[in-house]
């Protein structure tokens, strides 16, 4: 290997500089907002300092223990933070961001041997899928699984693999931390074995269903079998296949993508480039993280989160890869003085204004949500009395109001998968869902006690026997009176 120059050790200590400074502050320039993401790390960051079970806080079908935790391992780490640091569910919050997006980014800095082509990556992403940063802005435990995929995969294609022991112990710790963190991906790793079939890796596939099969077995270990393995498949199967659910009804990541072509457009054009340049495509082309691609692309077609949560990942490693190829010829330096670096400062520009950039109120558009913002003293006197219960027909309305008053004593119909739901509830939330008429609450209104309150939304005053309604922060909020309360 030809020894670097003092010259050229400074531009590689400062590209290095610029590359770690970019992805430590897109995060934080957004964060610095105000930016409220609008779903689950909301309930994960007020289950964390919560003294709470989830019976305690949703109505759940009898077939699930009060009990249940889908995420214990993310959910113990936010918990230990919040009794060393004394951080409360906002901090905890900007934790969870900072975290996913870090996460991701460092470790394919570290993972790809080529930080250059990883932020020259990175960037193209931006750009050609930026779905791949949004997911991660959501501050999910998934994106611990996102990172493990795009860490593996630069494994696995690997010029000069790994030791046989090494790669499945690097596989068991990455797919351990994964697994731990979101387990829902503990059959979603699954994917990648049609990937190693079609590029005929078996030593490759031995390593991983090894380094896989003890990763499983220490998260059973940790979490117990029915929160490590059988939770996870009944919420898939409650969030996927419930009969007569309108797909359009579904969690929007459970939704199909619509075919993105995109990244797909920049990969085929990247293949006639090399194929121009008198390349052999065989090795772009039977390649773990191109046939993922694709793989999860067609899978995406039912359900988006495969193609986004596993694919975009995958199509990052490729253009880095491919970039690093570039790179590594040597034409860039020849034709143009400090080249990578001029390269690496372009991309830092488009990641970072692409990427901050409030576009259509994307981070600021929590700040007009009223229940986030306006003063709890002026929201708890319209919500359940303790003990009640709360009805919406809004995924929102709980992760709001949750997040704000994690151990207020009242529980919610509706929390973050209807699949959990007791049965008649559910009946009544997807019949509000396919029409929204008034008639449709009706056997909430039928159910509730005195305690509890029912969300509607209606243009005017709904109007039903024994029920008095009021308005609240865009929903009309209703109560059980008896005959002398009503109006």
């Amino acid at each position: 290997m030809e020894e670097l120059t003092t010259e050229g050790r400074t531009l590689r200590l400062v590209t290095l500089l610029v590359i770690l400074s970019v992805f430590l502050l897109v995060p934080l320039r957004i964060i610095a907002y105000g930016y409220l993401p609008p779903d689950d790390v909301m309930r994960h960051t007020a289950f964390a300092i919560a003294d709470r079970q989830w019976g305690d806080v949703i109505l759940l079908d009898p077939r699930f223990p009060s009990w249940m935790d889908l995420h214990p391992g993310w959910h113990a780490v936010l918990r230990s933070v919040h009794e060393i640091m004394q951080w409360d569910q906002g901090a905890l919050m900007s934790l969870s961001i900072l975290l996913a997006f870090w996460t991701f980014t460092f470790a394919g800095t570290m993972a790809s041997g080529n930080p250059t082509a990883w932020l020259l990556a990175c960037g193209l992403m931006g750009v050609l899928e930026p779905a791949v940063f949004g997911k991660l802005l959501l501050g999910r435990p998934l994106s611990f699984s996102m990172s493990a995929i795009a860490v593996l995969l630069f494994v696995w294609t690997r010029r000069q693999p790994l030791r046989l022991p090494a790669e499945i112990a690097c596989t068991c710790a990455v797919v351990l931390l994964s697994i731990s963190m979101h387990p829902a991906s503990w059959y979603l790793w699954l994917v990648v074995v049609p990937a190693f079939v079609i590029c005929r890796r078996w030593r490759t596939l031995g390593a991983f269903a090894a380094g896989w099969g003890l990763a499983l077995g220490v998260t059973v270990v940790l979490n117990g079998w029915y929160r490590a393995i059988v939770l996870p498949v009944e919420i898939l199967q409650l969030a996927l296949l419930q009969g007569g659910t309108l797909v359009v009804n579904l969690a929007t990541e459970n939704q199909p993508t619509g075919g993105p072509i995109h990244g797909l457009l920049g990969m085929g054009l990247t293949m006639l480039a090399h194929k121009a340049a008198g390349r052999d495509l065989r090795g772009s082309l039977l390649a773990p993280d191109f046939i993922l691609v694709v793989i999860t692309w067609i899978l995406g077609l039912y359900v988006g989160r495969f193609f986004v949560e596993w694919g975009l990942p995958a199509m990052t490693v490729w253009y880095t890869r491919h970039i690093a190829d570039g790179l590594e010829s040597g034409v860039l330096e020849r034709h143009l003085r400090h080249g990578s670096l001029i390269l690496v400062l372009a991309a830092s520009g488009v990641l970072y204004l692409g990427q901050t950039a409030d576009l259509g109120g994307r981070y600021t558009g929590g700040l007009r949500n009223p229940l986030m913002t306006a003063p709890i003293a002026e929201i708890i006197p319209d919500l359940p009395k303790p003990g009640g219960v709360l009805y919406a027909p809004d995924m929102g309305v709980f992760y709001s109001l949750f997040h704000r008053l994690p151990n207020a004593p009242i529980r919610y119909a509706l929390a973050w998968e209807p699949g959990v739901m007791p049965a008649d509830d559910l009946k009544t939330f997807r019949a509000i869902q396919t029409s929204g008429l008034v008639r449709d609450y009706a056997p909430w209104f039928t159910k509730m006690t005195p305690a509890d309150r029912v969300l509607v939304r209606n243009t005017t005053e709904p109007e039903w026997p024994g029920m008095a309604f009021s308005r609240f922060y865009g929903y009309w909020i209703g109560r059980k009176v008896t005959p002398e309360g009503a109006r």
